[in-house]
């Protein structure tokens, strides 16, 4: 076989094997700064002494303080299990431990590194310290908490001391009591917040990284960036691990012990499940198949049996616990076989972060079951930073792979709008030929109609009036004379002026001008600096506008009598104004408001989308006002 058909799978095998190496490389460097920091938490102190046997008691009531009959209770070994499995019926119980002080012995503190829950500490029958009310249903809870006490001047007696010990239990709930430490302030602090970092500080880092990765999806998703339901799933994963993480980070509950443990425990079942259900949408498991079945009856089960019994609720999670470990190990069979199916490393991330939080979990299981030593380690906490890195790669990954459909898909829409481009240029070639034909006849049939209603009327009636018996010398002249104008204004509208008013009323003005100065009437012609273009001067609104003034202006020639003529263009707000105004003898308005003249004007303004108005008075001249509206349409057919 050609060596080249093997590089594809080479090449995966290649980046298979660095992602691995560089996964438990990473596991590894975690596992090792966690077992330092564990380490450290027990005192390095050679003097620092551990008191590992108590004398040890039950009792149903709250006692204020150590019950004389302990001196005669049995003894037990520390770390000690107060529950067995955890079924136990709860109460009060009394460790007493006795220890010899030397003259010379730096015994400063007391460095308990668990109990559980809470916690009362007396020495030589005196309280030293307590941890919160072991009274009440609202009550604390430091059971993950490592603590210290600070004789101070709390003197200890030279020889026999007595140190007694009172833990709250709840029933079937994790209780008992830890190895005690005596030694040096100094020492037993750096031990103390050692421990503290690995059971307390860490969750919230763990806790923290996990709900920001929930926030953002959470954000995104709102901002619809993205519609996928396994990212949806992905944000619920995350507030999920968050509640469960309650009960690590939570000391005073808003509710009573047993709906507390309901709620925190019901998250982690439902995470679990949550998990599993990612797991079989991401990997394309289809509906028939067993996984969907099985994972239907765990889904459905646990909340019945999670209400039944509230101090059932954290054996349920054990035993749920290692259901879901076997569900697990088979969801990391599947994003293995999905992962090497579609040569994608991101099903692989998930199915290493799988592997770990199995191993984590584990590790929890053992120490409920009280097969580990009571003052050992929670771990699963840990797990949240290793699903922060999985859902940062996936995330990665997912994107990535968007970005490269992305650039593919951008590629093919490139081609394909050049083939569109050189398809829509030749069709928009073959359109623009046909529009400047369109154009080219309809505005010769424009010129054809203007031409035959203007020029070609005042020729025709010329002619009818030669031939006439009543022939008019006079007259005939005025009729050619109507006929030339009317070609100088269709003319003067065919000039490209660019939407400018001014210009046409310019060469208007020149047409004009001898008329005026035949007729001994004087021109004042004013136009204001701003006046803006018109947007609709074509050629047909250009000749309506000259008419218009052309028959102001031959009325005034003919009736007006006047001396003086005025032309102002001015700018209003919304249009643009031509006022044309005679000193001439007016008329009475009433009486020509009907008229055939005064009609025309304003079907011509209205075509325009303008309109036009007059104002006369008998003996003070008539003032015209065209009023040309800007950025509105015409009604120009």
């Amino acid at each position: 076989m050609p060596s080249a058909q093997l590089t594809p799978a080479s090449n995966w095998v290649k980046r298979l094997g660095f992602f691995y190496a560089l996964a438990v490389l990473i596991a590894l460097s975690g596992a090792a700064v966690l077992y330092y920091q564990i380490a450290k938490a027990i005192p390095s102190d050679p003097a620092a002494i551990e008191l590992t046997m108590a004398r040890f008691a039950a009792h149903t009531d709250y006692q204020t303080s150590p019950p004389a009959h302990l001196a005669n209770a049995p003894v037990v070994l520390l770390p000690h299990r107060i529950d067995d499995m955890l079924r136990g019926p709860g109460g009060f119980y009394w460790y007493e431990l006795d220890f010899n002080v030397a003259s010379d012995s730096r015994i400063e503190a007391i460095y308990i590194p668990r109990f559980a829950m809470n916690a009362e500490v007396y020495l030589n029958g005196d309280r030293v310290a307590f941890y919160g009310p072991l009274t009440g249903a609202y009550a604390e809870r430091n059971w993950n908490r490592p603590q210290i006490v600070n004789l101070g001047a709390k003197a200890l007696q030279p020889g026999k001391n007595t140190l007694a010990i009172q833990v709250r239990a709840f029933p079937d709930y994790l209780a008992g009591l830890s190895s005690i430490w005596l030694g040096s302030d100094e020492n037993l602090r750096e031990a103390y917040r050692s421990r503290y970092e690995v059971q307390v500080t860490s969750v919230y880092l763990s806790t923290a990284f996990v709900l920001g990765a929930g926030i953002v999806l959470t954000i995104l998703i709102g901002m619809g960036k993205t519609r996928s339901g396994l990212l949806t799933l992905l944000a619920a994963t995350c507030f999920l691990w968050g509640i469960r993480n309650l009960a690590f980070l939570t000391t005073v509950p808003p509710f009573e012990h047993g709906l507390w443990i309901q709620i925190t425990q019901g998250g982690l079942l439902v995470f679990a499940s949550a998990i599993v259900l990612l797991i079989l949408l991401y990997c394309r498991v289809p509906k028939p198949r067993l996984e969907w079945k099985i994972w239907w009856a765990y889904t459905l089960s646990f909340p019945v049996l999670l209400f039944i019994n509230e101090n059932w609720a954290l054996r349920l999670v054990g035993y749920y616990g290692i259901l879901g470990l076997c569900m697990y190990s088979w969801n990391v069979v599947l994003l293995i076989r999905h992962g090497n199916n579609k040569q994608s490393l991101a099903p692989h991330a998930f199915g290493f972060g799988l592997l770990c939080y199995m191993a984590l979990s584990l590790s929890d299981l053992l120490f409920l079951a009280g097969i580990l030593p009571f003052d050992g380690y929670f771990l699963n906490q840990y797990m949240g930073i290793a699903m922060f890195l999985a859902m940062s790669y996936f995330l990665i990954d997912r994107y990535s792979g968007l970005l490269a459909e992305s650039d593919r898909f951008n590629e093919t829409l490139q081609s394909r709008l050049m083939e569109r481009e050189v398809e829509l240029a030749t069709q928009y070639q073959r359109m623009q030929k046909t529009d400047e034909e369109k154009v080219k006849m309809a505005e010769r049939q424009r010129l054809m109609a203007d031409m035959h209603d203007g020029l070609g009327a005042h020729l025709v009636a010329a002619i009818h009036h030669l031939q006439s018996s009543n022939f008019n010398r006079k007259s005939t002249l005025n009729l050619l004379e109507s006929g030339l104008r009317d070609l100088q204004l269709t003319i003067d509208s065919l000039e490209p002026i660019e939407q400018d008013l001014t210009t046409l009323l310019g060469a208007f003005r020149y047409r004009i001008a001898d008329n005026m100065r035949s007729a001994g009437i004087r021109l004042h012609w004013v136009v204001d600096e701003d006046i803006p273009p018109v947007p609709y001067l074509d050629a047909r609104n250009c000749l309506h506008v000259l008419r218009m003034v052309q028959e102001i202006f031959t009325n005034i020639l003919k009736h007006a009598n006047a001396s003086e003529v005025s032309l102002h263009v001015s700018r209003g707000p919304k249009y643009v104004g031509v006022q044309i105004r005679d000193n001439g003898v007016g008329f009475v308005l009433e009486r020509s408001r009907h008229g055939r003249g005064l009609k025309n004007l304003k079907q011509r303004a209205a075509s325009l989308g303008g309109n036009i108005e007059m104002s006369t008075e008998v003996g003070h001249g008539t003032c015209f006002l065209l009023k040309l509206p800007l950025n509105t349409e015409t009604g120009q057919p």
